[in-house]
């Protein structure tokens, strides 16, 4: 069967909110290369002593042009890296004159940083430099897109992985590509090391959100898994995530998390969801715990469920250039995107083409060079 993704239904997918910076999204077509690890500061070289409390970056050999990041690492606040490896970039599918909305590569854990690469591998990158493998969920870089969520004691990965239909010609009078054969979607657990178990399997030449839906893990709480369930898979401007569910041992989705009108694309571990509400005629950003009760309202934008930083304890919240907590909000530099936050007074981001840098909230104006170029992932609860 031949599916075709005309501008209408493309259209469709997407919000009306106006431009502005948002999620690093992947279109460029990265060449695999093969996975290698590198401990320490770079391969060869001994580890650097840790500075303070570490964080994890992503960095990749052209981050700004949108090519999938290559590498992983764990970085002191004196901007020296105390663990690096390489790994398999990942590719965002193909599906027309869309941004695909992609999770990120990796995400921090109590014993270091988990990433995963365009095979499907999820792999542990401790501060000592060592790399485990921790689940495989079979992939290629081509036409899938995966997202996941790990315990908060590490031992269970919960991962939804989309495979979507080939490539054909291009649309007429277009350049993008038509859709050729049916979706395929697999909800999949394993415990740390152990063998993969698919809990759903799905096959569709429908669109996903037509006549079945996508169950993308966002994060994991004392609860559970939780997962954004059957939201929109690209967009061509503003893009408000989707509605949360917990998922119980048989992958399905139980209770909502966040409330009946909370759309997210995150949720920390202690349960605070960042919510986007209001659909297209009055869309707005509120911080609430996982039953949905408010517990404050921040004045930042809201066109990108993934663009919303929220800081671990919750008292603060950053999008693009606007950030806020309970007293003030601020502008940020011009031209700088926030990726998240040091402490709840420190937002992190960068420029594009420049290196990674820090904002106070009480001296808004002031970046302060990291001394890398890379984006941030998050702090490393614990170091």
């Amino acid at each position: 069967m031949k599916i075709l993704l005309p501008l209408a239904v493309v259209a469709a997918l997407a919000g009306c909110a106006g431009p502005g910076a948002g999620p690093r999204t992947s279109h460029a077509q990265a060449s695999a290369r093969p996975d290698s690890v590198a401990t320490g500061s770079a391969a060869g070289q001994t580890a650097t002593k840790p500075s303070g409390p570490l964080y994890a970056v992503l960095e990749g050999a052209d981050l700004d042009v949108g090519a999938g990041a290559d590498t992983v690492a764990i970085v002191g606040r004196d901007g020296h890296a105390v663990a690096k490896a390489r790994f398999q970039p990942r590719r965002a599918p193909q599906l027309g004159n869309v941004a695909v909305m992609l999770q990120s590569e990796a995400q921090v854990g109590d014993a270091g940083v988990y990433y995963m690469d365009g095979s499907g591998v999820i792999r542990l990158l401790k501060p000592s430099g060592d790399v485990t493998t921790v689940a495989t969920f079979p992939m290629t870089p081509d036409q899938h897109e995966a997202w996941y969520a790990v315990s908060p004691d590490g031992s269970r990965v919960l991962a939804g992985i989309l495979t979507a239909p080939r490539t054909g010609p291009p649309v007429g009078g277009t350049p993008w590509p038509s859709l050729v054969g049916n979706w395929t979607f697999d909800l999949e657990t394993a415990p740390a090391g152990g063998p993969t178990r698919v809990l759903q399997h799905i096959e569709s030449p429908d669109w996903p959100g037509d006549s079945w839906r996508t169950i993308f893990p966002v994060g994991w709480t004392q609860a559970g898994p939780v997962a954004m369930v059957g939201a929109p898979l690209a967009t061509q401007n503003a893009w408000w995530g989707g509605p949360l569910f917990s998922i119980d041992e048989g992958g399905q989705p139980t209770t909502r998390v966040g409330g009946g009108d909370c759309s997210a694309a995150r949720i920390l571990p202690t349960g605070l969801v960042p919510c986007i509400s209001g659909g297209f005629t009055a869309p707005a950003v509120s911080v609430r715990d996982s039953s949905g009760r408010v517990l404050w309202s921040p004045a930042v934008d809201s066109f990108s469920a993934l663009g919303l930083r929220l800081a671990a304890d919750g008292s603060a919240i950053a999008i693009g250039r606007s950030a806020a907590n309970h007293t003030k909000q601020v502008m940020l530099p011009d031209g700088f995107t926030a990726e998240g936050w040091l402490d709840s007074e420190t937002v992190v981001g960068r420029r594009s083409g420049a290196s990674l840098s820090s904002v106070r909230l009480d001296s808004p104006a002031t970046m302060h060079d990291l001394g890398f170029r890379g984006d941030f992932v998050g702090m490393l609860p614990g170091h």
